[in-house]
C-alpha cells in the first residue's frame, strides 16, 4: 500500500480535521463496556483509539487492523505516546484476518464485543467478504458499526475523495448487514457533499444473542 503509506504522513493534519467531530458519536454507537474487546478495522493512524480506550477501560482490549504499514506505524506511535498498553495492532489484509490472528496480536484469546469500520468499507477492495468474515467473529449480542460516506449524486469533491482516498463512496453497508441477519439501524449524519464528496452515514448492526 505505498499510496496509503505516504497518505499517512499528512492525514492527521488535513483530512482527519474533517472527520474528528464524528469520532465520539461513532464509537458510542458500539455501546462498549469495561473489559470488552473491540476491533478497529482499517484503523489508519488510530484516531478512534482515544474513544475506544476510554470505552473498554484498562481491562479491555483494542485491536487496530490495517494493511498499510505507514498508517500502523503512526497508530502504534499514538498508542505508545499515550501509554495505552492494551492497544494492539495487526498489519494484515482485512479479508484474511481470522480468530487466531486476533488472539496472537493480543497474546490472549479475544472475544469480540464490537467491530468498528470508519471510512474503510469504501476503500477495501473485497469489502463484502470482509464484512461477512468480521461479522462472524463477533460474539452474540456484539455490534458492528460502520461510519462512511455515501454518494447519492456526483459533485466535484466526489472526484477529489476518489483520487485522494481511492474510495468508492457509492457503497452502502446496511443492506449486507441485514442479509447477515443482524438487527440494523442506520442514518445519515449532518455533512455537506461539497465537503465530504457524499453524505456521512452511520450504520449500526447488532448480532442476535
Amino acid at each position: 500500500m505505498p499510496w496509503y503509506d505516504w497518505f499517512a504522513t499528512w492525514y492527521d493534519h488535513t483530512v482527519e480535521r474533517v472527520y474528528a467531530p464524528y469520532r465520539a458519536e461513532v464509537v458510542a454507537a458500539l455501546e462498549l463496556a469495561g473489559g470488552d474487546h473491540v476491533v478497529d478495522l482499517a484503523c489508519g493512524t488510530g484516531p478512534n483509539f482515544e474513544h475506544l480506550v476510554a470505552a473498554v477501560g484498562a481491562n479491555g482490549r483494542v485491536i487496530g487492523v490495517d494493511f498499510s504499514a505507514g498508517m500502523l506505524r503512526r497508530a502504534e506511535r499514538r498508542a505508545a505516546d499515550r501509554g495505552w498498553s492494551h492497544v494492539s495492532t495487526l498489519q494484515q489484509d482485512a479479508s484474511t484476518v481470522g480468530q487466531k490472528d486476533l488472539d496472537v496480536a493480543c497474546g490472549a484469546p479475544v472475544e469480540l464485543a464490537g467491530v468498528l469500520v470508519t471510512l474503510g468499507l469504501s476503500v477495501i477492495p473485497n469489502w463484502e467478504a470482509v464484512v461477512r468474515q468480521m461479522y462472524d467473529r463477533l460474539q452474540p449480542g456484539g455490534r458492528f458499526v460502520v461510519f462512511d460516506i455515501h454518494t447519492q449524486r456526483w459533485v466535484p469533491t466526489t472526484w477529489l475523495v476518489k483520487l485522494t482516498a481511492q474510495a468508492d463512496t457509492k457503497r452502502t453497508a446496511w443492506p449486507l448487514l441485514e442479509q447477515l441477519g443482524a438487527q440494523v439501524s442506520w442514518q445519515y449524519l449532518p455533512g455537506s457533499p461539497h465537503l465530504h464528496g457524499g453524505t456521512p452515514y452511520l450504520a449500526v448492526a447488532r448480532k442476535p444473542a
